[in-house]
């Protein structure tokens, strides 16, 4: 880029450092950002992102188990492949680019769920290829997992996934037991609150999880904090 005279150098990739979010973490500080990614970014909890499918089909624990290997490997597979898109594109191509490779990764993935949970992979609807125009893939590439090195990208972008995948498979897990007052048919609690199941009981259940969680860590941080001033 020039400017009145002066040649600046383009930057291909911004280190972890340089991005506020991760608070000047470095490549070799892995395990920092993958605390960084599950708990206090949280995608579900912290952050509120991809929320719908979340409390309209994550009615149960196999529902919720498989929206997240439909998530977690469209996601991933599309993540790492956009990478090597090139940055000269504008970002309007771009982001068709990324839901266009999406859609490819998740026909397969739709055949392999179609034989190992058929039911489960059904009662999805028109929420599992939605997925492919996740957040993830359409705004957090841009703004956080390609200003990385392709290494480092991949490996946050894994414990994003990841910390995604164990929220919601608690929401469903709660949620199942909430609703029936058992697990897989099982029930063995006196009482079940069928409201649960439906949007709006999602909707207030994930509201009181999310709340839960975030007074957790800062309770924890605060206590943590504490205890390295005395």
């Amino acid at each position: 880029m020039n400017l009145k005279g002066f040649k600046f150098p383009e930057r291909k990739h911004a280190s972890v450092s340089d991005i506020s979010e991760l608070q000047g973490l470095v490549p070799s500080q892995a395990s920092t950002a993958g605390r960084e990614a599950v708990l206090t970014s949280n995608a579900l909890l912290s952050s509120g992102s991809i929320i719908a499918p979340a409390v309209v089909v994550a009615t149960s624990f196999q529902s919720a188990l498989a929206l997240c290997i439909v998530f977690s490997i469209v996601t991933f597979i599309t993540v790492l492949i956009c990478s090597f898109v090139p940055r000269k594109l504008v970002y309007t191509v771009r982001i068709i680019v990324y839901t266009f490779v999406a859609s490819l990764v998740y026909v397969p993935v739709a055949i392999l769920m179609e034989n190992i949970m058929p039911a489960q992979f059904s009662a999805l609807g028109i929420y599992a290829p939605l997925l492919i125009t996740n957040s993830f893939i359409t705004m957090k590439t841009e703004s956080k997992f390609y200003r990385l090195k392709r290494g480092f990208m991949a490996e946050l972008c894994g414990f994003y996934i990841l910390g995604y995948d164990l929220a919601l498979l608690f929401f469903g897990f709660m949620r199942e037991l909430l609703t029936n007052g058992g697990l897989f048919g099982v029930q063995f609690l006196p009482l079940s609150i069928p409201s649960v199941g439906t949007v709006y009981g999602g909707f207030i259940l994930l509201a009181l999880t999310a709340a839960t969680f975030r007074w957790l860590l800062s309770f924890t941080t605060r206590k943590r904090q504490s205890d390295s001033q005395e």
